[in-house]
């Protein structure tokens, strides 16, 4: 059974158009049975009159209001001093008048200590602000009295509100204070997170009116230092629409994390891991008219046979290849049949090491909302050659996030670890799995150098920084244009950044991804967020 189904119930019923109306006649009913119940005890207690409460049920009574004003007594004046019970009520009720929305939670920073969310009173009471509006709308997210929490606002929720022990004097006379002062209660801690507010700034810049995400981490302790989605919302502007799916195109989605999309090409680089992993160093006949696994399948071709078909010409193939040269031109006939050789147990063994099976938060804590989605893996079997074929493109039914792929990208430059994606500094660094060994990691790394030298990548040189990547061109069926990607690391000899580009019905990916990370890239250059 669903724990959260009670408060899920409620929450409908809460936010039903119909509840204010309810509302008041609840009160009416609570006022007036409230008054019958006071009339009761009196006339049972002077004998006037007829009591329906016999003397045992009007002292259960009694003591059952003295504990309720007990309790709402030790609320309003201690409540704020228990910040399990002041995030339940932020989190799940939305009325206005709720005393809990009067309390200052704390700021939440960037790496640098700039304010990134902070708590204003208002002549209303305590107003969250987000300096920088939609930029950081799906990863810091909204603390809202009627639209609840989420994000790092409330995955970070107990942290911002602050816990006191009264074990000290300073202690006692805070306490005293805030008793004094009911409107001026001192403000939560501050909560740093690994972002950086230039570096975020600047992807969503460059992402613009596209549909997409982009996200930067560091590749050896994992910390997400940008994380950008678009369409974005103005968590200072929340209104009823935008939850009742009435804005186009799925603003709150957070696409960096729960998005699912084919990956195309940019997932050939798992298979090449995997394949290193296997032992496979050899080489594959790539035949013009492509590869299938039996002629009831469609053909499964390169982008040059397309390409040359449009022209009027005849595309003869790569030839017989090996894996870095496949990976560089990004041939679909190659990585079609590498898959099918080594076989579905190596692939699904490579999914497992990078994470791709289960979800997980990148806030640690029991109100966590911001969770990386697993990625949709199909049921890959050695005798079912053509889903195989499929995956091994990055098509068919398998479906990820731009996050997962950064992960794998990273992993290939950190000698094969795959790294938990983190946003609080403070959280321990995890591995989650080996996606290869050092050598296969260290030979993939210059393979996806290659791809940016002499292959599909070329668009992203340059002279100042050397970078690996890999682009990606994922169809998304019928006459939709395909999801463009550009993934990779920089520098090549000691890898600090690993960044994944991924623009909704992009196209090409070397015309639409990759120009983003490669502008990004630069900007991080020219303000020194990064080292040549």
């Amino acid at each position: 059974m669903n724990p959260n189904l009670p408060l899920e119930f409620l929450q409908q019923i809460f936010t039903d158009p119909a509840w204010p109306h309810v509302a008041l006649l609840l009160r009416w009913l609570f006022l007036a049975g409230f008054a019958w119940l006071l009339m009761q005890l009196n006339g049972g207690r002077r004998g006037v009159g007829r009591s329906w409460l016999s003397p045992m049920w009007r002292m259960g009574v009694g003591l059952c209001f003295l504990l309720i004003a007990l309790r709402q007594a030790h609320w309003q004046l201690m409540g704020r001093r228990n910040t399990e019970f002041v995030a339940f009520m932020q989190r799940y009720d939305r009325r206005e008048f709720n005393p809990a929305h009067r309390v200052r939670a704390g700021r939440i920073l960037d790496r640098e200590g700039r304010s990134l969310a902070l708590s204003r009173v208002t002549p209303q009471g305590v107003r969250r602000v987000y300096p920088y509006g939609p930029i950081f709308s799906h990863v810091i997210g909204y603390n809202h009295p009627i639209y609840g929490l989420s994000g790092i606002e409330s995955g970070g929720r107990r942290h911002l509100l602050g816990q006191q022990r009264l074990q000290s004097r300073e202690a006692w006379v805070s306490l005293g204070a805030e008793l004094l002062d009911r409107e001026g209660y001192a403000e939560g801690p501050p909560l740093r997170t690994t972002l950086d507010l230039a570096m975020q700034r600047r992807a969503s810049e460059l992402l613009g009116d596209h549909r997409g995400a982009v996200v930067v981490m560091d590749i050896s302790s994992g910390e997400i230092l940008a994380m950008v989605s678009h369409p974005v919302f103005d968590p200072n502007r929340l209104v009823d629409p935008l939850f009742a799916g009435r804005f186009p195109h799925a603003p709150l989605l957070n696409r960096a994390v729960a998005g699912q999309y084919p990956p195309g090409s940019a997932f050939k680089v798992l298979i090449a891991a995997a394949a290193l992993q296997s032992g496979f160093a050899g080489t594959l006949d790539t035949p013009p008219d492509g590869f299938t696994t039996s002629a009831a399948n469609p053909r499964i071709r390169d982008h040059n046979y397309y390409v040359a078909r449009e022209r009027g010409q005849v595309w003869r193939g790569h030839g017989r290849i090996g894996l870095g040269e496949a990976l560089a031109k990004s041939s679909n006939v190659f990585f079609a049949q590498l898959g099918v050789d080594i076989g579905a147990e190596s692939l699904l063994r490579a999914t497992h090491a990078a994470g791709m099976h289960r979800g997980f938060s990148l806030w640690d804590g029991a109100d966590a909302t911001l969770r990386v989605k697993a990625a949709t893996v199909p049921d890959l079997r050695d005798n079912r050659p053509y889903d195989i074929a499929q995956f091994s493109i990055g098509q068919g039914r398998l479906l990820v996030s731009p996050l997962q792929v950064c992960m794998i990208t990273a992993a290939v430059a950190n000698l094969g670890l795959v790294v938990k994606p983190r946003l609080n500094p403070d959280q321990p660094m995890e591995i989650l799995g080996r996606l290869c060994g050092p050598e296969q990691a260290d030979t993939l790394k210059w393979m996806m150098y290659r791809v940016v030298q002499e292959g599909t990548g070329r668009g992203i040189q340059m002279r100042e920084l050397a970078v690996a990547g890999k682009t990606g061109t994922a169809q998304t069926g019928g006459d939709r244009p395909s999801h463009a990607w550009f993934t990779g690391f920089a520098p090549v000899s000691e890898p600090r950044w690993a960044f994944c580009v991924m623009v909704e019905e992009g196209g090409y990916g070397s015309s639409t991804a990759l120009p983003i990370a490669r502008d990004l890239l630069r900007s991080g250059l020219e303000e020194g967020w990064l080292r040549p």
